[in-house]
C-alpha cells in the first residue's frame, strides 16, 4: 500500500514537472540531455583542473574521474536491468500523458538515472577537488548536474525518484573517487595548490 502511494506520488510529481513545458524550451532541454551544450564548460573545467593539479595530478584526477563515470553508469545500468521499472514514456498508465520531445522515449527501463549518477559523481569529485580554492568555477559543478538531471524529467524519461537515487549514487562515487585521488596525490607528493 505504501509502495503504491509512493509510486503514484512519483508519477504525479513527474507529470507536474514534465507538464511545465514550453515549445521554446523543448529543444534546449533536448540539447542539455545530450550534453553537447556543456562542451565549453567542460573545456573550462579541464583548464582549471590542469592549472590546479599540474600534469601528473591531472592524470591521476582523470583516472579517478573515469572510474567515477564508469561505476556510476554501470551501477545505474545494472539497476535498470534488474529492477525493470518502466520509464514514464513506457508506462502504460501515464505514458500517454507525458510530453515527449523529438519522439525521444529513452530505453525501456529507467530506475535509476545514469545521467543523474554520472553528473552528480562528476560534480562531487570536482567540488571536493576545488573545495579550498576561492574560484568562481566551483559554483558551476552542481548547477550542471542539477540542470542535466532536470532535463531528464522535463523530457519524461525519468521519475523524480530515479533522479534522487541517481544523485545519491553519484555523490557516493564522487566522494569515494576523491578519497582515492587524495591518497594518490599524497603518495606522489602532488600538492593541490
Amino acid at each position: 500500500m505504501i509502495e503504491q502511494y509512493f509510486e503514484q506520488l512519483d508519477q504525479h510529481l513527474l507529470l507536474f514537472i514534465n507538464g511545465m513545458n514550453a515549445p521554446w524550451l523543448d529543444q534546449t532541454m533536448f540539447a542539455i540531455t545530450k550534453m553537447w551544450v556543456f562542451i565549453p564548460l567542460f573545456l573550462l573545467w579541464i583548464y582549471f583542473t590542469f592549472k590546479l593539479l599540474k600534469a601528473k595530478g591531472f592524470l591521476l584526477f582523470g583516472i579517478c574521474l573515469g572510474l567515477t563515470i564508469l561505476f556510476a553508469d554501470q551501477t545505474a545500468n545494472a539497476f535498470k536491468n534488474n529492477v525493470e521499472r518502466y520509464r514514464p514514456t513506457h508506462n502504460l498508465v501515464i505514458g500517454q500523458e507525458v510530453h515527449i520531445v523529438n519522439d525521444y522515449h529513452g530505453g525501456q527501463y529507467g530506475f535509476f538515472s545514469g545521467h543523474a549518477a554520472t553528473t552528480f559523481g562528476i560534480a562531487t569529485l570536482l567540488f571536493l577537488t576545488f573545495r579550498r580554492k576561492k574560484s568562481w568555477i566551483k559554483h558551476t559543478f552542481f548547477p550542471f548536474a542539477i540542470l542535466a538531471s532536470y532535463s531528464r524529467m522535463y523530457l519524461g524519461v525519468h521519475y523524480p525518484f530515479d533522479i534522487f537515487c541517481g544523485m545519491l549514487t553519484g555523490i557516493l562515487y564522487g566522494f569515494l573517487a576523491f578519497q582515492l585521488l587524495s591518497v594518490l596525490l599524497k603518495k606522489y607528493s602532488i600538492p593541490m595548490e
